[in-house]
């Protein structure tokens, strides 16, 4: 069976990684910073199905700034005030 680019149809995308509204995250600051794709998402080109390869809670995020060296700050990465 073809897949949907050779048969010149729309990926039904399916969001897999949710985090909440008062949260940012940019791809373009975590690809600046030397991540790349597969640092979250995994080897996605091997995948014939995504899922959730990593957690998206706080501690696992500040797990990883930490290592990277990121900022800690709240505001960082949170609308305060919410």
């Amino acid at each position: 069976m073809e897949g949907y680019e050779q048969r010149g149809e729309t990926i039904p995308w399916v969001r897999v990684y949710k985090i909440p509204d008062f949260v940012f995250f940019s791809h373009k600051e975590h690809l600046a910073s030397g991540a790349t794709c597969t640092t979250c998402h995994g080897a996605v080109e091997l995948r014939d199905r995504l899922e959730q390869e990593v957690p998206t809670s706080m501690e696992h995020c500040m797990d990883c700034h930490k290592s990277q060296g990121a900022s800690l700050e709240c505001h960082f990465c949170h609308e305060l005030n919410q």
